[in-house]
């Protein structure tokens, strides 16, 4: 009987319902990179408060941001035509990130669809302005035609200028970037992360590490180099390709790189493939301790001619070498964070909340004090396992 009632409701939503908004296919401008760089009146940010909401035409006068749109040439596949699409772009000048949207369809005998989009290029310019950051940030959250899963940089520069660039062994710079930051599964100095990932790390700690990409026109070179700290949605400063991978060893998300030590005037490289962290956080009068072990194994990949690895003493002797170097680079580093720039990129507060509940109750309303005066102590133990076939 009941099913009688529901059958009905069933089937009008079947007939009456149907894709209101579709496009063909072939009338689609397929969005894979869009880079977002100041516009003119960003430094305008306080007249702009100052506007009545009510006052018609306010929108004509504002040049917040200047969006370009990187695509595909699709034009250039099926049927009888040969080759591969090259890289097309749309630039735009608008108030805001949907302003913008519509801009570039205006601009375009094709609607844009963003939903492949791959990569969002945010210059360092535009990450000086908070409130405008807000509002690009606001943007990627509501709209769900953006797909979460697109990586995230921070360009040296204008973003522009990086959708432009052609790289020698790809035909688009989304590509080219994309293959960059999957080698982050093999070098930590490089980081990768998506737009997911970004929106959660803001709305939990507030901050964030965005990989950082720099142009070397002379050159004809792109780089992936460090990171940029981005805290209170600002961005703060950066980090060197060395101080991110010691970032990544404090924080548990070391994947593969190589330490060097100068032993006699000669480096000696040690590539690291096993690792593991481990972090302890307790009260010691009033004050947060921070105890992280580093656990490390690898094998050496250059020392110099002559000098036996295994005469007595001189193996644990590069161990302990390693192991002071590391512990106290890292040390460093992570004083830098927490005192500089009062990030917490490592953890911490999440270890608290989930292994040491009671001690989080006492600290939660101070925590940010707390963190910023906290002690640091990092103890490394490195084997090296493999020397290598020469001796």
């Amino acid at each position: 009987m009941k099913f009688k009632k529901v059958l009905p409701v069933i089937l009008s939503c079947m007939l009456l319902s149907g894709c209101w908004d579709k496009v063909e296919i072939d009338r689609l401008n397929f969005i894979s990179t869009i880079a977002v760089d100041a516009g003119e009146d960003i430094d305008k940010e306080k007249e702009l408060k100052s506007i009545n909401p009510e006052e018609p035409f306010a929108e004509a006068k504002i040049k917040k941001i200047d969006v370009t749109y990187g695509f595909p040439d699709m034009s250039v596949i099926g049927g009888d035509k040969g080759g591969s699409p090259q890289e097309k772009y749309i630039n735009t000048q608008a108030s805001s990130m949907e302003d913008a949207a519509s801009e570039a369809i205006a601009k375009s005998s094709r609607d844009i669809y963003m939903g492949h989009a791959k990569l969002l290029i945010l210059s360092d310019d535009v990450l000086k302005y908070k409130d405008t950051v807000k509002e690009i940030v606001d943007y990627m959250q509501r709209n769900p035609s953006i797909n979460r899963m697109l990586q995230v940089v921070v360009s040296e520069g204008i973003a522009e200028d990086y959708i432009k660039f052609k790289p020698m062994t790809e035909n688009s710079t989304q590509y080219y970037i994309s293959g960059l930051m999957d080698n982050s599964k093999r070098n930590s100095r490089i980081m990768s992360i998506n737009l997911n990932e970004f929106l959660i790390l803001l709305s939990e700690n507030g901050s964030a590490l965005l990989p950082r990409i720099t142009l070397d026109k002379g050159k004809k070179e792109l780089i992936l180099t460090g990171a940029a700290i981005i805290k209170d949605y600002e961005l703060k400063g950066y980090f060197t390709p060395i101080e991110l991978m010691d970032i990544q060893l404090l924080s548990g998300k070391f994947k593969a790189g190589k330490k060097v030590i100068y032993m006699e005037g000669h480096p000696v490289d040690y590539i690291i493939d096993g690792y593991e962290r481990k972090m302890k956080v307790t009260q010691e009068g009033g004050k947060l301790a921070i105890d992280i072990d580093i656990s490390l194994e690898g094998q050496l990949g250059g020392y110099y001619v002559g000098k036996r690895i295994l005469e007595k003493g001189e193996l644990q002797r590069l161990q302990n070498t390693f192991n002071k170097s590391i512990s106290e680079e890292c040390e460093k580093n992570m004083g830098i964070a927490i005192k500089k720039f009062e990030i917490d990129p490592f953890g911490t507060r999440e270890n608290i909340e989930k292994f040491n509940p009671s001690l989080w109750n006492k600290i939660e309303k101070d925590w940010d004090g707390k963190y910023k005066n906290a002690t640091v102590n990092v103890t490394v133990n490195t084997k090296i396992r493999r020397i290598g076939a020469v001796q």
